[in-house]
């Protein structure tokens, strides 16, 4: 496979491409590329990219520190994580949903933002209290009302949507606070 594309750690094939194109899930790639992109547009908020999390969502509690401390997370004032519901250790394509975890450091709080509803929900809390171990802080996880997709596929493309106007809402005002400020850009129709 030839490289058509590539920022920082992440490099998009044509079969990644292809995905934008048509309507069919977008790949890890894809939404890594993007991440890695906002990560150089604010120092203050990380992306964590798709396969990291995955490995975090999975890791042992009594592995997480000693593999995951070196990312720096308290650093940040904001960190967002692409969750996946697959449970599988070696297939990149085994899930079938994406969602958007946002920790919020000033306010000690996890949002999970799902373009279906609640469908990540389980996934949510484990990856939840896997951060919570992580940052050694208790957390509260909170469901954030956000735009609803029409379709199967379309989840990759809000997390990415969601994840842009965090950072957009955060470079504005130094905060993200769903309900208050105006933060009312996920649920907007995409």
């Amino acid at each position: 496979m030839k490289v058509v594309a590539s920022f920082g750690d992440t490099a998009l094939y044509n079969s990644d491409l292809l995905t934008l194109s048509s309507p069919e899930y977008i790949t890890d790639n894809v939404i890594s590329l993007f991440l890695e992109i906002l990560n150089e547009e604010c120092e203050e908020v990380f992306s964590i990219s798709p396969s990291v999390v995955q490995l975090m969502k999975l890791t042992e509690p009594s592995m997480l520190v000693e593999m995951f401390a070196g990312l720096g997370l308290s650093e940040y004032k904001i960190v967002l994580c692409p969750i996946n519901d697959s449970r599988s250790t070696t297939s990149q394509m085994s899930g079938q949903h994406w969602s958007l975890l946002c920790y919020i450091r000033d306010q000690s709080t996890v949002f999970h933002i799902d373009s279906l509803n609640a469908f990540n929900a389980a996934e949510t809390k484990v990856m939840a209290s896997n951060l919570s171990l992580l940052l050694g802080q208790t957390l509260k996880c909170k469901n954030l009302c956000c735009a609803q997709q029409k379709n199967g596929y379309d989840c990759g493309i809000h997390v990415i949507y969601f994840a842009r106007e965090i950072v957009k809402s955060f470079k504005l005002s130094k905060t993200f606070d769903p309900g208050r400020n105006g933060h009312s850009a996920l649920i907007p129709l995409l």
